[in-house]
């Protein structure tokens, strides 16, 4: 029986990067992802778990009472850090110094929700980021349906984030560099 608190998820093994437990990535996108995420766990110590579930209820305790959790309603955030804490994703410190770099992309499809969470060894700057991440490069195209280039894409701009790299800026439409230069128009006249 779980404990008081537990989302009953099994731990990815060692160098298991992506739990696909929803079946939205293609094989090609969960290929790519494992190789960019073995490749920085190597050279930066930071590990990037992502994980698909159909919807957080299928992965919460069924009882409550004194002393468990209630679950009902649990918002992604919380499901998130439960998770990320009950994993212990990353490595608390490298040296004598601490660290805390993990990162969960977390995606729970039938709940229409995504979360990023990140180690405290993260900053304000970080948190930041993960939101430009989240909306420019996940929900972007989330929104075409295309679950597998969202998380691909939101995990390559993460591997940039961790080698404080410029983030990929997300394709603009066509009319919007008709925009751009009629506004640049404007301004010369």
């Amino acid at each position: 029986s779980e404990a008081a608190g537990q989302i009953d998820l099994e731990q990815p093994g060692d160098r298991e990067f992506v739990r696909d437990l929803a079946g939205i990535l293609d094989e090609k996108s969960n290929e790519e992802i494992k190789s960019i995420c073995d490749k920085l766990l190597t050279e930066k110590a930071t590990p990037i778990i992502v994980v698909t579930i159909e919807s957080m209820s299928a992965y919460l305790p069924t009882y409550s009472g004194s002393g468990g959790l209630n679950t009902t309603g649990m918002r992604i955030e919380t499901f998130a850090t439960l998770l990320f804490n009950q994993w212990g994703i990353g490595h608390e410190k490298l040296g004598e110094e601490y660290w805390n770099t993990g990162i969960l992309l977390l995606i729970a499809r039938d709940d229409r929700k995504a979360r990023i969470e990140l180690g405290g060894g993260w900053g304000r700057r970080e948190d930041g980021l993960c939101g430009q991440i989240m909306d420019e490069q996940i929900v972007f195209y989330f929104k075409q349906k295309k679950f597998s280039e969202g998380i691909l894409a939101g995990v390559e701009a993460l591997d940039k984030m961790a080698r404080q790299l410029e983030l990929p800026t997300r394709p603009r439409p066509w009319w919007h560099y008709l925009l751009v230069v009629g506004f640049i128009g404007l301004a010369i006249f």
